[in-house]
């Protein structure tokens, strides 16, 4: 991983959603990078409208923290 990536990814967020994602989702969590920025969700999309349901964000992290937010 180049450092960008690390700097731009908060390891010990990857391991709260990995945990989440264990019990209720079956392990499945998916993280999304495209050009407007970052979707993530728990559960396996088989649709543009599933990817459209993770949450979104402009960094990672604030993707990755809003759907910790959710699944609470």
């Amino acid at each position: 991983m180049s450092r960008d990536m690390k700097s731009e990814i908060d390891q010990d967020l990857i391991v709260q959603l990995v945990r989440k994602a264990n019990k209720p989702f079956d392990g499945h969590l998916t993280m999304m990078k495209f050009t407007t920025g970052w979707r993530v969700g728990f559960g396996t999309p088989s649709s543009r409208e599933d990817i459209d349901r993770y949450c979104a964000g402009t960094t990672f992290d604030e993707a990755a923290r809003q759907a910790l937010l959710e699944v609470e």
